[in-house]
C-alpha cells in the first residue's frame, strides 16, 4: 500500500544507494506518484506479490492490511513472509475496547479487518508471520 510513494521517496533521500519497490492497488496513486520513484512502483494486490522468495532485506506494511477481507489478509501475510529475508515490519489498526472500535469504524471507511491485538496475534501465528509489528489505537 505505497500510495503515491512518499515514504519510499523519503527512504531514498536518507539511503540513496538503496533499491526500493512499492506496490499499490490504486492505478491513480501510481500514475500520480513522485516522478523520482514512479518506475519503482507496481500496480497490484498484496495477496500475490510479484517478487521471488526471500527477495527483500526489509518488507514494510504500514496501515494497509486493514483494507483486506479475511481471505486476502491470510494470503497477504503469507506473501509478506515469503518475499522477506528476515526483517519485516507491519503496523495495523486495532482496538482494545468498544470506544476504540467505534473510533476505528468512523475513521476508516474502507476497513475490513477489525481485530483486537489478540486477534492480530492469532493472524500472525496462523500465517507463520515472523516479523515485527505494532498497533495503532484510536483512543
Amino acid at each position: 500500500g505505497c500510495g503515491k510513494g512518499f515514504l519510499l521517496y523519503e527512504f531514498l533521500k536518507i539511503i540513496p544507494d538503496s533499491e526500493i519497490f512499492g506496490l499499490d492497488i490504486s492505478k491513480y496513486a501510481i500514475e500520480n506518484s513522485k516522478p523520482e520513484i514512479k518506475n519503482k512502483l507496481t500496480l497490484g494486490n498484496a495477496n500475490q506479490l510479484p517478487w521471488p522468495d526471500n527477495y527483500f532485506d526489509l518488507v514494510i506494511s504500514i496501515n494497509t492490511l486493514h483494507n483486506l477481507y479475511s481471505y486476502d489478509l491470510s494470503r497477504s501475510l503469507k506473501e509478506i513472509e515469503r518475499v522477506g529475508k528476515k526483517n519485516k515490519y507491519i503496523c495495523v489498526e486495532s482496538y482494545r475496547n468498544e470506544e476504540e472500535k467505534a473510533n476505528l469504524l468512523y475513521w476508516q471507511v474502507t476497513c475490513e479487518a477489525f481485530n483486537t491485538p489478540k486477534e492480530w496475534h492469532w493472524w500472525f501465528q496462523e500465517t507463520c508471520y515472523t516479523g515485527d509489528y505494532s498497533f495503532i489505537y484510536f483512543e
